[in-house]
């Protein structure tokens, strides 16, 4: 497992202000359950705006900014070839790529409902971190070329969000699917694509995500079909419990 003292030391923090701030995001949730934009499938985007619920990116020239280039430069300049062919090879976001912790059995022709449910979740949560990626507009690490900005991770945030409801649908393999989710938003910094308080601020925002989901009537029927066509996978296991998004072991990046 790869070991990020300054990544584990910015998600402690950035955890405590989230937990703290899905207290308020129940409150908000509660009094507009039902509503989405019509270009989100459980989420109403005016309901939970990353720009007030995350921290701002580092400031320019600032400690935690140098902080964030020494940890990019430390891992780019540290990975091996293997490494950075694994990382590269490992970057798609579908909750498919999970079959390396679950099994191979685990494939969008035999579970056609978890990849309609995943491919809703997923969207939203991409969009939602769009929003927040326009309003930064962070430059990316020296070297990356990508047309979105670099704060906070849509990778990280589809990492944490996937992982979250797919260990709850999945129980038998939460360990595995978590040390995955871990794995691979830490890729990014490998490929030099993200600094390390982007891939915090990410795991955060698909955290809050999740959170807001679970107070959606839409979400709540489509997540029980999707329990139902996976239950088979962890047969001897009891239902999975309420998703809880304090208790989730894919924030701790090291120990």
């Amino acid at each position: 497992m790869l070991r990020f003292r300054r990544i584990s030391d910015a998600v402690s923090r950035d955890w405590t202000k989230a937990a703290l701030l899905a207290l308020f995001l129940a409150a908000l949730c509660a009094r507009g359950a039902a509503r989405t934009d019509a270009d989100f499938h459980y989420l109403d985007p005016a309901q939970i705006d990353l720009t007030v619920l995350l921290p701002p990116p580092p400031d320019f020239g600032s400690a935690q900014e140098r902080d964030d280039e020494e940890g990019v430069a430390a891992q780019v300049g540290a990975r091996k070839s293997s490494q950075l062919a694994r990382a590269n090879a490992a970057s798609q976001r579908s909750v498919f790529s999970f079959a390396r912790s679950i099994g191979p059995e685990f494939n969008p022709s035999r579970f056609p409902s978890t990849d309609i449910f995943f491919a809703r979740v997923g969207s939203d949560v991409e969009k939602l971190v769009d929003l927040a990626k326009a309003y930064w507009r962070r430059p990316r690490p020296n070297g990356a070329v990508k047309k979105h900005s670099s704060y906070p991770s849509g990778h990280a945030a589809f990492a944490a969000s996937t992982a979250i409801l797919l260990a709850q649908l999945v129980p038998c393999k939460r360990d595995q699917i978590f040390g995955q989710a871990r794995a691979f938003a830490e890729n990014r910094i490998i490929l030099g694509l993200h600094y390390p308080s982007d891939i915090a601020a990410g795991w955060t925002a698909g955290t809050l995500a999740v959170f807001a989901m679970m107070h959606n009537p839409a979400f709540e029927r489509d997540i029980a079909a999707t329990k139902a066509e996976l239950q088979p996978i962890c047969p001897a296991q009891s239902s999975p419990r309420q998703a809880s998004v304090t208790g989730a072991p894919g924030l701790r990046f090291a120990s």
